[in-house]
């Protein structure tokens, strides 16, 4: 299973990624959204989930999840955020920093329990 993590904090990018590589998910970190999506013109196979944090630079996760949509129309996405954006996200689900590490690998669970 592949997973995008983006969040321009880079410590808490890194943190995730490692969190989720421990677990054995394949994951690749960004800083910044449009180097998510220059990513998707590689010959990788895409990720099966995106953590995006809402507030990016140039474009927000939600933003972000739907230009995703036009590479991987299945693709989950999991907003983080450190206020409460839950009314801006719709219906993708949502946690809101800080959260527990385990609090966020249940939810990928969720999506993908045989991984």
């Amino acid at each position: 299973m592949s997973i995008y993590v983006v969040d321009d904090n880079s410590h808490l990018c890194e943190f995730l990624a490692c969190l989720l590589s421990s677990q054995g998910y394949m994951v690749h970190a960004f800083a910044h959204p449009e180097h998510v999506l220059e990513h998707m013109h590689s010959k990788e196979a895409p990720p099966q989930l995106l953590i995006s944090d809402f507030n990016l630079p140039k474009m927000n996760g939600v933003e972000l999840h739907r230009a995703m949509l036009k590479y991987v129309p299945q693709i989950k996405t999991i907003i983080i955020s450190g206020r409460n954006v839950l009314h801006e996200v719709g219906s993708l689900p949502f946690l809101q920093k800080p959260f527990p590490p385990q609090q966020l690998l249940h939810m990928v669970q969720l999506y993908y329990p045989q991984a």
